[in-house]
């Protein structure tokens, strides 16, 4: 009797591998994971050591709505993060309303780096000025998926790729014509980009043998598509007016999409068309078409959506 009692008193959840775990914690709420602290003195800060971290609006009482208030919250938990992890982090998300301390987020970003972070997904927050992102987020070799919003984006001098990199995400991002070029040329394993409320006023030129994936909703003055040849999912929502002046010259449309042979989903959508060249760019716009029926066998869906302003 006494045996079986002493069985029955058995731990065997805190006996489970680390990796068991893990597995489980990193599959409920932060803010599930936080409290299992209070369970003994065995638990207290098993969860710091998740190898993934998912702050969102869940991980606050549903009265706190001050943005600088919540960020102290999420600080205390990236503070004992820090203080005793000891192993990999895989994944951080940041989806919550709040106003990070730009200083405080360097240092967990920098923290996250030498953790060996694969994916780094930081989205839409309140802040008064836009967060420069530390250059060293660039130079790490495990990350297979980045998205950012708000950011500002400045390559080192030794940037030399991202070489695991998979997915890019930008919203709202600040970052140079010539940088954006270069970290998606660098990235010799991309397979999907997106670029949302980008800002630039010159042709902006994709080139990546490996991308597949490609959705735009920025504005650009012209896009130039060269050596995708595995891209087979477009989606471009073009916001500006291209300029008129290039008489003679092909259709960019014709000189861009009418060389992507491996394309079977294209969505276009523009604001360019003006009431006294309408004529002239649905022809255009004919020979566009007929150009890449020609040369895209694989094409199934097309949808194309012009505004006549």
């Amino acid at each position: 009797m006494a045996e079986m009692k002493r069985h029955t008193n058995i731990d065997r959840i805190s006996n489970l591998p680390w990796d068991v775990l893990d597995t489980i914690l990193v599959h409920i709420p932060l803010k599930e994971a936080v409290r299992t602290s209070i369970l003994s003195s065995k638990w207290r800060y098993k969860w710091t050591g998740l190898s993934r971290f998912n702050i969102d609006d869940k991980c606050f009482p549903s009265y706190l709505s001050d943005k600088v208030l919540r960020w102290k919250v999420i600080l205390k938990i990236i503070d004992q993060v820090q203080s005793n992890h000891g192993g990999p982090v895989e994944k951080f998300r940041l989806a919550a309303y709040c106003m990070p301390n730009h200083c405080d987020l360097d240092q967990w970003i920098w923290f996250l780096t030498d953790k060996g972070i694969k994916e780094l997904i930081l989205k839409e927050f309140d802040s008064i000025k836009r967060f420069k992102l530390p250059p060293e987020v660039f130079s790490c070799p495990q990350l297979s998926c980045l998205e950012l919003y708000g950011c500002i984006i400045m390559l080192s001098p030794t940037f030399r790729g991202l070489n695991s990199l998979i997915s890019l995400n930008l919203s709202h991002i600040y970052i140079s014509s010539d940088t954006l070029e270069s970290l998606i040329a660098n990235c010799p394993v991309l397979e999907r980009l997106t670029l949302i409320n980008i800002d630039h006023s010159t042709v902006f030129k994709i080139s990546n043998l490996n991308l597949k994936y490609l959705k735009i909703d920025s504005k650009f003055e012209d896009i130039c598509l060269k050596n995708v040849p595995l891209l087979s999912t477009v989606d471009i929502r073009l916001r500006v007016k291209p300029r008129h002046s290039d008489q003679g010259k092909a259709c960019n449309l014709v000189r861009v999409f009418g060389c992507l042979y491996s394309i079977n989903k294209l969505i276009l959508s523009s604001n360019f068309l003006e009431v006294v060249i309408v004529l002239f760019y649905f022809i255009l716009f004919f020979i566009f078409y007929l150009c890449l029926l020609h040369n895209s066998s694989f094409l199934y869906v097309l949808s194309s959506l012009c505004i006549c302003l």
